[in-house]
């Protein structure tokens, strides 16, 4: 019985290489319910995880020739899930800092001058931090927190010409940086 699972996904996986329609439905039939529960654990709301559906099934779309164990889909799937729901999480608290619609707002919605002004301040001190760091740790920290794209490691890798594993320690030397550039400049608002 397992072995012929085997082979039915195998040969699912080799005719959705191929560009059958068909088949690739019935591989999104049988990994949708995987996707959406990773989805659930992370307190995502539906409109929220069905964004990741999205982004998921494009990463398993653009990577189904390189599947070379089809056993391994659901470890694969799970993996890009949780890659998306991460880089998510980590632009929304960046973009919540950064989003530029506080910079073009008139004050009416209840802050302060001050806090305003604190605001568009840190946001100045932040950017400037960003453009100080080498050209190649400040593009990936744009890449991972800024771009709306939400970009896979393998996408920045290709567009940074940097290894994929590189991407983790680079992020985090960047990030240390950052920190002690900016650290006793930003105030709390």
């Amino acid at each position: 019985m397992k072995q012929s699972s085997r082979i039915t996904l195998t040969n699912l996986i080799r005719k959705c290489s191929s560009g059958d329609q068909s088949a690739w439905h019935e591989l999104i039939d049988l990994i949708a319910p995987l996707i959406f529960s990773i989805c659930h654990k992370s307190r995502l709301s539906r409109d929220e995880s069905f964004d990741i559906y999205g982004q998921v099934c494009l990463e398993l779309l653009k990577s189904i020739d390189s599947i070379s164990d089809p056993k391994k889909i659901y470890a694969f799937v799970s993996t890009i899930t949780r890659r998306q729901i991460y880089a998510y999480y980590n632009s929304l608290k960046f973009n919540e800092f950064i989003e530029n619609k506080d910079v073009l707002d008139d004050g009416s919605d209840g802050i302060s001058a001050e806090s305003f002004y604190l605001r568009i301040k840190n946001r100045e001190l932040l950017s400037e931090a960003l453009e100080s760091l080498p050209i190649k740790e400040s593009k990936l920290l744009k890449l991972l927190f800024l771009d709306r794209r939400g970009l896979s490691y393998r996408e920045i890798s290709k567009y940074l010409n940097i290894p994929e594993s590189s991407i983790g320690p680079t992020r985090s030397r960047a990030l240390e940086k950052l920190y002690r550039k900016l650290k006793g400049k930003m105030k709390p608002i």
